[in-house]
């Protein structure tokens, strides 16, 4: 087979056509050249597939199934040199002794994907070497240290509410008292009353019922003698859970009260 023959794709074509039209000649004959004239076929399929680009494909028969095989330099090119072996050697599909159907018989690397680097671990935070010392027990607080001592009572108590009301529970009047002292001790600090509730119920009825609350410790406040002016009440009723759990200990802890001191504004 010349190389002429093979750069025209209507002649290798036609020449396969011959070739086919051969094999069942000498098949329908009986004749002991049809192992021969696969032979042929796979050899002549060898020097199509090399000059479509796939120097490395070739074709065995084997009971009438034809094999594309060979070590493909990838996937992409497994798959191109199968697809063009399916139209340039269809002439000799169907052929009894020849084969009767293409299969892909091609190695290829294994499809890898890229590596995703696993993300660096946060850095640990720089922790002061000498911690915030200890709030004193009397005399003046800057709107900070008033934060820390606000937020250290109401660590170990929570105000408390009647059960689905902003009526304060009676037991909670000595923490009140407690708040109302520190407040007293910075005058300087505007306070932010923030109310929470857990997430039964409506989400609007909730935000509405944090609202009511936040303004009754208002109320409790400014009745004890802290100025309205430096005083608000925000409710955020059930956006900002602390414990996404279910269970009475979780709706408990999300059920609260928080206070966010600023210095006043020169």
């Amino acid at each position: 087979m010349s190389r002429r023959w093979l750069s025209c794709p209507v002649c290798t074509m036609l020449g396969l056509a011959g070739l086919a039209l051969l094999a069942w000649m000498l098949i329908g004959r009986g004749d002991a050249k049809a192992d021969a004239v696969r032979q042929r076929t796979e050899a002549d399929a060898a020097q199509v597939l090399g000059a479509a680009g796939f120097p490395w494909a070739s074709l065995k028969i084997d009971n009438e199934v034809g094999r594309i095989v060979g070590d493909a330099p990838s996937p992409a090119q497994r798959a191109a040199a199968y697809a063009a072996a399916s139209v340039t050697l269809l002439p000799m599909m169907g052929v009894p002794g020849v084969f009767a159907r293409l299969e892909d018989g091609q190695s290829s690397p294994a499809l890898t994907l890229p590596q995703v680097s696993a993300p660096a671990p946060a850095a640990a935070p720089v922790v002061a070497a000498a911690s915030r010392p200890p709030v004193a027990a009397s005399g003046p607080l800057t709107a900070a240290d008033c934060q820390v001592a606000m937020a250290k009572v109401l660590e170990a108590r929570q105000i408390r509410f009647k059960l689905a009301s902003a009526e304060l529970d009676p037991s909670s009047v000595p923490l009140l008292e407690s708040l109302h002292q520190l407040s007293m001790r910075c005058p300087q600090a505007r306070m932010r009353v923030d109310g929470h509730t857990d997430a039964q119920g409506d989400a609007a009825a909730n935000l509405r019922l944090s609202q009511r609350r936040a303004q009754a410790v208002v109320d409790a406040l400014v009745k004890r003698g802290v100025p309205t002016s430096r005083l608000q009440a925000q409710g955020f009723g059930e956006d900002r859970l602390l414990d996404q759990g279910t269970t009475p200990e979780a709706h408990e802890r999300n059920r609260r009260i928080e206070f966010h001191l600023a210095s006043k504004a020169p």
